[in-house]
């Protein structure tokens, strides 16, 4: 059992530890971050030391217990200045509120099928190669699991190695607060101060369920900021320094979000449309080696190859499940066969054609032009989109009546058009391919809502003294919101499975779990049949490594 005092006191050391890696971070890549982009910037730093830890050591108590500590003993250099200890009380009570997310009985419906056992199997083990002929979850590592690994601490054990998201929530909306307030104070009253707020508010009362993240909306959040970001820097005259600031937390941003998914790579088209749009900076005057020649840039390079090659080293692909990147001469290699078989399953399953409890007869026909859509609308669309579109709504109108008067003010044109036509690109790739709001259609959808209504409203903005009160108090609503739900949710899990976080704040996990023996019995007839080199097996809660005699 874990008491909730003792899980709170172990969140907040992660939360100090992330901090102090973010300083790490920043200094080592000359970094200069506002206190939210240390903490995602920290959150990276940890990960991409997390892969490359577990190439030789598992991530047991020792190596975790040593790693957060250096991680708090960078947190003092950062604690000693004094603008940073006005910032304490910003950090305690965001992450204070959003706490509530992280007590849950009931995981994310993946957690037991596959987050769970990689993620124990990072601390079982240093790194294993064909990790992905034992599942096909295997196949799809997401950098949230090998930060949720780092987590499994004396006392604590497991009770955290589920609670990755919350800091991405929690630096995410510390961001966006900064942002918000720093834009009111400098009496910049335009789109990016209407759109972090319509971000932030999307956020927390759209994502409040925190065990329903997974390894995709920790990134949907992320791609709000670099959107934010993006349209930030493109309606200011930057100087080439300032060019350079801009260009590496956008770098940042998106090297985070590949991280989570393989899927994410599709987001490196920002960094092309950053290109187009300051080609002038960039390629006059000979800055093209001062801007790219730095240390973010490497670190963009060297973090990707992380990510790549574990993907390889787990299943035989550059990319999963893109089967013209897939190299089978390697003893761990998934044939293509299967490979283009699990991309048609994925597509399947987005496009509605399949559930765990039926699945279409025909599938070819199916998926073949927009034969799926009718199914789709009526099995999807209604009432998941329905839904999605109906609570969005709610922030617009809600948003628009605090801040909006009927009078238009005069404000000077402003630089979106590419970015918005790469956002609707997007968004066909998303409905064409896989349309499923969890592929990216939260954010997608929603940006191309709030984009061109955040530049509306900015021309009607109610430039009163109270704009600020408004603003404060949608911010507070919001974090309501997210209590309220949270509450109402753990109330429901009390009633139905006896949860009770002041005796047990530890999430449901069941060591005898029969789907770690399933796992144990497909390894066992992969290694009767296939005879390669080595395969592993997972028995129960345990992955071990085993050699396979040709």
């Amino acid at each position: 059992m874990i008491s909730l005092p003792t899980l709170y006191f172990g969140y907040l050391i992660i939360i100090i530890s992330i901090i102090g890696f973010g300083y790490l971070s920043s200094k080592v890549l000359s970094l200069r971050l506002s206190l939210g982009e240390l903490g995602l910037s920290g959150i990276l730093f940890m990960t991409i030391l997390s892969y490359v830890t577990n190439l030789f050591v598992a991530h047991g108590f020792i190596h975790n217990f040593i790693f957060l500590a250096i991680g708090l003993f960078a947190f003092f250099f950062v604690f000693k200045k004094k603008l940073f200890r006005k910032k304490i009380k910003l950090i305690l009570s965001i992450s204070s509120v959003l706490f509530i997310g992280i007590l849950m009985y009931k995981t994310h419906d993946d957690f037991f099928y596959y987050h769970l056992p990689y993620t124990v199997s990072l601390i079982e083990f240093k790194k294993i190669f064909g990790v992905g002929n034992l599942e096909h979850g295997f196949r799809t590592p997401s950098s949230i699991f090998y930060f949720n690994s780092l987590f499994y601490l004396p006392i604590l054990e497991k009770s955290l190695i589920n609670s990755g998201a919350v800091y991405f929530l929690i630096f995410s909306n510390i961001l966006l607060i900064q942002k918000i307030f720093n834009q009111l104070k400098n009496k910049r009253h335009n789109f990016i101060l209407v759109l972090s707020l319509f971000s932030l508010l999307f956020i927390n009362t759209i994502f409040y369920r925190l065990a329903e993240h997974g390894t995709d909306r920790s990134a949907l959040i992320l791609i709000f900021i670099l959107v934010i970001y993006y349209l930030e820097g493109t309606n200011r005259k930057l100087s080439i320094i300032n060019f350079k600031h801009y260009y590496q937390k956008i770098l940042v941003t998106i090297l985070l979000i590949v991280s989570l998914k393989s899927f994410y790579l599709i987001y490196i088209i920002f960094i092309l449309i950053l290109f187009f749009n300051f080609r002038k900076i960039i390629f006059e005057g000979n800055f093209f080696k001062k801007i790219f020649f730095q240390k973010v840039s490497y670190y963009f390079i060297i973090g990707t190859t992380i990510f790549i090659f574990t993907i390889l080293s787990n299943t035989g692909c550059l990319i999963y499940p893109a089967s013209f990147t897939c190299i089978e001469s390697f003893s761990w290699s998934i044939p293509k066969k299967e490979v283009i078989e699990m991309k048609t399953w994925y597509e399947l399953w987005s496009k509605a054609g399949a559930s765990p409890t039926y699945r279409v007869d025909d599938v070819e026909f199916y998926l073949s032009g927009l034969n799926w859509f009718p199914n789709w609308v009526e099995n999807h669309f209604f009432n998941k989109i329905s839904d999605f579109l109906l609570s969005l709504f709610l922030i617009v109108i809600i948003s628009s009546v605090f801040l909006m008067k009927f009078k238009k003010v005069k404000f000077k044109k402003r630089n979106f058009y590419l970015l918005y036509t790469a956002i609707l690109l997007l968004l066909l790739e998303w409905f064409l391919n896989h349309p499923a709001l969890r592929y990216g259609g939260f954010a997608l959808i929603a940006l191309s809502i709030f984009v061109p209504l955040s530049i509306f409203i900015e021309r009607r903005l109610n430039l009163n003294f109270k704009l600020k009160k408004k603003i404060t108090f949608l911010i507070f609503l919001s974090f309501a919101i997210f209590s309220f739900k949270n509450i109402d949710r753990i109330l429901k899990e009390s009633d139905k499975y006896k949860y009770n976080p002041m005796i047990n704040a530890h999430f449901f996990i069941n060591n005898d779990n029969d789907y770690f023996n399933g796992l144990f019995l497909k390894a066992e007839k992969k290694r009767d049949i296939d005879g390669k080199n080595f395969y592993i097996v997972l028995n129960k809660n345990l992955i071990k490594k085993i050699q396979l005699n040709k």
